[in-house]
């Protein structure tokens, strides 16, 4: 435990610049008695013997004042700086922000998202951590993440604050020799009969397993993966159809082959990209600058990838 106070070494810093007591006294404008006490405290926790004393002379540092001299020039440096980011903390400039993001919006949006925020706000750290939708709503709930970037779908999301980013259409992925990889959109119905290739992500499949129950589908599931890429070297295979919401900008598949993504024409539920977050976190400074920034980017990103 620390027993000396920063007054106390701000007073023998200025004894030990000012060559004396009463020089020091004038420079901090209180009374002698008040220096000579802190210096002989500080002697005293420390077991440092810090100036020899001299009638005529007023008072010189020792070898053991001189090594100590540099460490107090640290410290109050030190502590000058934490008293600088309290107060940029106390002013909501500076701080630290913990993203959760759900793993399929991470390699589309957060890097990109996480980088342009600290373009605009240098003071400020975004902690991203990916996760599934369940771990998600709990994180923000126990208050371990502040903020998670997700779905509106496939989690609980009750209790939470819900901003809404974008809202994307699913859209129907097939084979670059698919009949249909032609066109440019396609009714469902068009589909039906054909084998379906599951994306099996949490939360992904109960969504697509719903749309496809709306629209009156039963396909047979031909292939079934988690991973985005392997679905979609799936269907580039032959496989059969499947349903993505996010696009990759390129065509081509890992395995070299390609996929063709068609708009649907039939009127069907989107699924909503949010920001969650718990009741009063909008409130500070920090949060709303770094909630209405991620408005901002999903609103130029969703339109430039087309979703």
């Amino acid at each position: 435990m620390v027993r000396f106070t920063l007054r106390q070494c701000t007073y023998f810093r200025a004894v030990a610049e000012q060559g004396g007591i009463a020089q020091a006294a004038r420079v901090l404008n209180i009374s002698q008695p008040s220096v000579a006490q802190a210096i002989e405290k500080l002697e005293a926790v420390t077991g440092l013997i810090l100036f020899d004393r001299h009638h005529a002379r007023g008072l010189t540092l020792t070898v053991q004042g001189r090594a100590f001299l540099e460490h107090v020039v640290r410290l109050e440096q030190q502590a000058a700086q934490v008293e600088r980011e309290a107060a940029a903390l106390a002013a909501e400039l500076a701080g630290e922000i913990r993203l959760g993001v759900f793993w399929t919006l991470t390699p589309f949006y957060a890097a990109d998202l996480i980088r342009s925020f600290a373009v605009a706000e240098p003071a400020l750290t975004i902690t991203p951590r990916e996760m599934s939708l369940s771990e998600l709503a709990d994180a923000v709930r126990d208050g371990s993440s502040d903020f998670a970037l997700t779905y509106d779908r496939g989690a609980d999301t009750s209790g939470l604050n819900l901003l809404e980013l974008a809202s994307l259409r699913p859209m129907v992925v097939v084979s670059a020799d698919h009949p249909l990889a032609g066109r440019n959109s396609v009714r469902l119905s068009e589909l039906a009969g054909e084998p379906y290739v599951m994306l099996d992500g949490p939360g992904s499949r109960h969504y697509f397993e719903e749309l496809l129950a709306e629209n009156g589908m039963a396909p047979r599931v031909a292939y079934v993966s988690s991973s985005l890429e392997a679905v979609r070297s799936a269907v580039a295979s032959g496989f059969g159809f499947t349903f993505l919401v996010m696009r990759p900008p390129s065509p081509r598949t890992y395995d070299g082959r390609e996929v063709r993504t068609l708009a649907i024409e039939d009127d069907v539920r989107p699924l909503r990209v949010v920001l969650a977050s718990r009741e009063g976190v909008h409130r500070g400074l920090v949060a709303r600058r770094f909630a209405e920034h991620a408005r901002n980017y999903f609103a130029i990103a969703v339109r430039q990838r087309g979703g």
